[in-house]
């Protein structure tokens, strides 16, 4: 093989995600640097699914178009240390390769040696003995032997013999590795994936080749930070200045991407702080904030597939989770459909909303073929299914599950239960993650479903919508409903009840607009009860830390609270600007 086009590119990286995401759990397991907070493989596949799921979306001819759109999904749902470093290689590789719509191997090994470098520069404490270490000397060895003259299949068959070499030594190289005994979770990452590219560039099959790697750490030191905080922004300032600015606010800072979007990542016991100074120099896009320290007593592993259509908004540590399936929607952008979360990101639709003033935006039910992938890959995994549909009195969604149950064995049929929660975003999100709890206190799938069920008219809501222009667009209001509410300066309130969307009043002005709906929310709820609380937004971070805060404030007892970015069905017809709080009081005797 002389040259890499788009369609051999396309075969090479599917493959390659297919070895890494055989061996997530090992990923996990070994993970010990930066932190061991064993979710390297957690990460790496959270940031690569979409990417994979997404790979056959477009028929793109041109290797530059194809490897650009891939970056640009990969950095959208980077998640983690390594997820950020691989997607920043990625991104880098893909820059390099503009212009060009086939590959030979000197020109590839300048990409990977671009690629090295920019990741390099990316972070700001880089330390050999990582992913890094390893993401070097493999492309220092595809260059050495693509500027000999060899070919692709030599290349990449003596490159990994160098990536494992290489890989061994990472062993050594750290003090957190020499005391634990093991390779470097990332960058066993990346060898697993650049074994399986090697595997389609030479036409074949086989295993990912990790049981070398196969070892329980022997040591393992938590984190001495909080949290792992990450932003996807739009920057007003260079990576350097924001190096500079963040450097001490924790460790483990990287910076992802170009001057026109970044990824930042940082280990912190302050990420609200961290974020302050970022919105001042940046529009920031989406956030995401986990603890670095495990939950004491988790749960074991659970015997039921969860599945969840694009419209539910859970938690991001629950959803990536690999219990937890995603199956999405189909936005409509204009007269071109996209497949929800898969092709197009909740981030970059309510970017395009705000930057594109004739943009249409529509959402549709998920196509057939989706739930039954969803459901037979589900019953492959486990031996029971739960699937939850946003409301049957808003979307398609639940009737085209149950259209697409039918296709399905008798005996197939009888191992999935399908939910309609008869809400929306994290009003089903909350749903959801009741019947988890249930689940992992025992309850059988069955049993949880009905509890659920009888307990979702008890999910409370209240929404703040910016603008109903984008309700017009979607054909959703007449025109005369939107000039109304623009001429007056009225924020209209809504809220889900009894699974359809109903008007609660408006805003008269946007001053305080969280303080306002925060004490209209208060009234709806029993204040002599806790509740689980969701803060959901779609390019408004700030605020949705100001809605916790007065929430924090209040007198509302809250047992839970996540925050998240809503659903695009959501925001499709609400717009950038919206947000929306959520709440489920805590389940009583009885009930």
């Amino acid at each position: 093989m002389k040259e890499i086009d788009a369609a051999k590119f396309r075969e090479i990286v599917k493959r390659g995600m297919e070895h890494l995401f055989q061996d997530r759990e090992l990923l996990n397991r070994i993970n010990v640097f930066p932190v061991a907070d064993g979710d390297t493989g957690d990460n790496l596949v959270h940031t690569l699914k979409p990417v994979y799921d997404g790979i056959d979306a477009h028929g793109e001819t041109r290797l530059d178009d194809l490897a650009a759109r891939l970056a640009q999904t990969m950095l959208l749902s980077a998640k983690g240390n390594s997820g950020v470093i691989f997607s920043q290689f990625f991104f880098a590789f893909a820059q390099a390769l503009q212009g060009r719509a086939t590959i030979g191997p000197a020109d590839f090994s300048l990409a990977m040696e671009k690629a090295v470098r920019e990741t390099y520069a990316a972070v700001a404490d880089p330390r050999e003995g990582t992913i890094l270490t390893v993401l070097r000397h493999t492309a220092d060895e595809f260059k050495r032997l693509a500027l000999s003259g060899e070919r692709y299949q030599v290349i990449f068959e003596k490159a990994i013999i160098k990536a494992k070499e290489i890989l061994e030594k990472t062993r050594d190289m750290l003090p957190q590795m020499k005391k634990a005994r093991v390779v470097d979770a990332g960058g066993l990452g990346f060898f697993l994936f650049f074994k399986g590219m090697a595997a389609a560039v030479n036409g074949r099959g086989g295993d990912a080749g990790s049981a070398a790697f196969d070892q329980a750490p022997q040591v393992v030191e938590p984190s001495s930070l909080t949290y792992c905080a990450e932003w996807v922004v739009r920057p007003r300032r260079d990576r350097e200045f924001f190096k500079d600015l963040l450097k001490g606010r924790g460790d483990s800072l990287l910076i992802a991407g170009d001057a026109g979007l970044f990824h930042l990542h940082l280990h912190t016991d302050d990420p609200d702080g961290a974020e302050a100074e970022i919105a001042r120099h940046g529009e920031i896009q989406s956030r995401k904030v986990d603890s670095l320290r495990p939950a004491p007593g988790s749960a074991s592993p659970l015997d039921v597939a969860l599945l969840i259509d694009s419209a539910v908004d859970i938690p991001e540590a629950t959803e990536r989770s690999s219990d937890v399936g995603i199956v999405p929607l189909q936005i409509l952008l204009n007269d071109r459909y996209a497949r929800d979360r898969i092709e197009i990101a909740k981030e970059e639709l309510y970017r395009r909303m705000r930057a594109e003033k004739d943009l249409v935006v529509k959402t549709s039910q998920p196509a057939p073929r989706d739930f039954k992938t969803a459901f037979e890959a589900a019953l492959a995994r486990k031996r029971q299914v739960l699937f939850f549909s946003l409301s049957s009195r808003l979307s398609g969604s639940f009737q085209g599950a149950l259209a697409a149950l039918r296709l399905l064995s008798a005996a197939d049929q009888a191992r999935i239960r399908i939910i309609d929660t008869l809400n929306v975003s994290a009003g089903s999100g909350l749903l959801f993650c009741g019947a988890l709890q249930l689940l992992q206190q025992g309850l059988d799938p069955e049993q949880a479903a009905g509890a659920i069920e009888r307990r979702r008219a008890h999910v409370v809501s209240l929404g703040y919508v910016e603008s109903l222009e984008y309700a017009v667009r979607g054909g959703r209001l007449p025109p005369l409903a939107g000039a109304v509410t623009r001429l007056l300066g009225i924020r209209p309130l809504v809220a889900f009840v009894d699974g359809r969307l109903v008007r609660k009043g408006a805003l008269l002005s946007s001053r305080h607009k969280e303080k306002k709906v925060v004490r209209r929310f208060l009234k709806r709820l029993d204040l002599r009860r806790s509740h689980s609380v969701a803060v959901v937004y779609t390019d408004n971070p700030q605020a949705a830390l100001r809605l916790a805060d007065e929430l924090a404030k209040s007198p509302l007892k809250v047992s839970s609270l996540y925050q998240t970015v809503g659903a695009a069905v959501l925001g499709a017809h609400a717009g950038p600007g919206t947000f929306c709080l959520f709440a489920l009081p805590d389940a009583e005797a009885g009930e």
